[in-house]
């Protein structure tokens, strides 16, 4: 665990501690750890011969920091930092609530290094920015079954972005990538039974 003088705040060093707390009871279902430490943890036979429930990745140092940077250049918020610096990317809920990473490998053949690797964050914030985004608002995940994008302010608030009306989805904002992540954690998690099964799912 990082120590308190690392954190972005308090609140932020309180939500992750929570939020480990949810995931980690999964692990009761097994988990696997790949060589980088990037940790699969909640194993769901049923849905896959090799799925897993949550996906926490490898943390990025401050070279991977710099080079995520000068890709979407721009500086990421203090907040966000400090999350790559636990995790590059996290995957929960079997991809439900994503937060993005830096892909260092595309390999389709390789599947221990594909397994190390998170969505990409460049996807969004380069190749297929919306065109009607502000040049200020980051994007670092998605949430929902349509993979709904959730953006980033430069103060390191999180919101939900609406394509549509893109200043209505930051009305209901969270203060940081953290709280945004045990918020979302604690809802989605009502939506799956002890074994991982998803209860509102017909598979």
């Amino acid at each position: 665990m990082r120590s308190q003088e690392e954190w972005s705040s308090n609140e932020d060093a309180r939500a992750y501690r929570e939020l480990r707390t949810l995931v980690d009871k999964w692990k009761r279902l097994g988990t696997k750890t790949y060589p980088d430490g990037t940790e699969w943890i909640g194993h769901t036979p049923d849905r896959a011969p090799e799925a897993y429930l949550h996906q926490l990745y490898a943390p990025l140092d401050a070279i991977g920091i710099g080079q995520m940077e000068s890709e979407i250049s721009r500086r990421l918020p203090d907040n966000f930092r400090c999350f790559l610096m636990l995790h590059n990317g996290i995957g929960l809920f079997a991809n439900y609530i994503n937060v993005y990473g830096l892909r260092r490998s595309w390999s389709r053949t390789n599947l221990v290094e594909a397994g190390q690797q998170p969505f990409s964050i460049l996807e969004p914030n380069v190749q297929r920015r919306p065109g009607n985004a502000p040049d200020d608002v980051l994007f670092i995940g998605s949430l929902g079954d349509n993979r709904n994008l959730i953006a980033m302010n430069p103060d390191g608030r999180v919101f939900r972005w609406e394509s549509d009306d893109p200043l209505l989805g930051s009305i209901n904002s969270y203060s940081s990538v953290f709280t945004f992540l045990l918020e979302e954690a604690n809802e989605v998690a009502a939506l799956f039974d002890p074994d991982g099964r998803r209860c509102d799912s017909d598979s």
